[in-house]
C-alpha cells in the first residue's frame, strides 16, 4: 500500500522539526487539508455577531443569585 504524499506538508513538518509515525501521516494529512480549506474563512472580516460566545446580555450577568 502506498502512501499519498504532500509536499507542502512535508515542507511545513520538516521546518517545524517534526518527523511523524508512519502510520499517522494519512491523518495528520487530512487535517491539514481541512485546516486549509478553512482558513479563507478564519481569516475573512467578520462581526461580533458571529461569535455569539462573546457577547452577552447585561441582564444575564447581573441578575441576583437565588440562595
Amino acid at each position: 500500500m502506498t502512501e499519498e504524499r504532500d509536499a507542502e506538508l512535508d515542507m511545513v513538518l520538516k521546518r517545524a522539526g517534526l518527523t511523524l509515525p508512519p502510520n499517522r501521516y494519512a491523518g495528520i494529512l487530512a487535517t491539514y487539508r481541512d485546516l486549509q480549506a478553512m482558513l479563507p474563512v478564519l481569516r475573512g472580516p467578520r462581526t461580533a455577531a458571529a461569535e455569539p460566545a462573546g457577547t452577552y446580555v447585561l441582564e444575564t450577568i447581573t441578575r441576583e443569585i437565588a440562595p
